[in-house]
């Protein structure tokens, strides 16, 4: 059992993906838990929660290697959780150890990293900030993600593009 990540920034089209290509494999994908927190607590978050949501969707990623066939497919990761608390000035300047140490895993935590472009609509939800946003944000993941020299695949165009550009390097890895 491999794990594959789908990072970007928010309505990149990574919940989709994975959700996608899960039902292709005939296996699972663990969705972004670091959102269900998010909404519960109305974003009103601290370094202690961004802590909790790393920890929480590594917890997920491991039950649901039982089940998985494969694959697993993983909606985001540590190193956007990392990220985003840094943006939203949640986790201070100096983010709590066990965060960091969670991102810094994500290296070796993964077969496959697959980075959603913005290219696809934005899509308003309340609990999103804006296309700037977006913009910005997906700038910061491909840069930290050249930071940590972690190899990475950026997919395009319609969820059925995407798939198969993912499809194709999966392909050739279990070849």
């Amino acid at each position: 059992m491999e794990r594959v990540v789908f990072v970007g920034a928010e309505s990149t089209g990574k919940s989709t993906l994975s959700e996608y290509l899960a039902r292709a494999y005939d296996t699972v994908a663990v969705p972004e838990i670091g959102r269900f927190i998010w909404e519960e607590k109305e974003g009103r978050l601290g370094p202690d929660d961004y802590v909790e949501i790393a920890i929480r969707h590594r917890a997920a990623e491991d039950e649901a290697m039982a089940q998985a066939r494969r694959w697993l497919f993983v909606d985001t990761n540590a190193l956007t959780t990392l990220l985003l608390g840094i943006e939203f000035r949640q986790v201070g300047e100096s983010p709590p150890a066990d965060l960091l140490r969670c991102a810094d895993e994500c290296r070796a935590r993964y077969a496959h990293t697959f980075v959603c472009a913005d290219d696809i609509p934005y899509e308003e939800q309340d609990v999103r900030e804006n296309e700037v946003w977006r913009g910005r944000i997906q700038q910061l993941v491909l840069k930290d993600l050249d930071a940590r020299r972690i190899p990475y695949t950026v997919v395009q165009g319609s969820v059925e593009e995407r798939a198969r550009q993912v499809r194709r390097v999966l392909d050739a890895a279990a070849a």
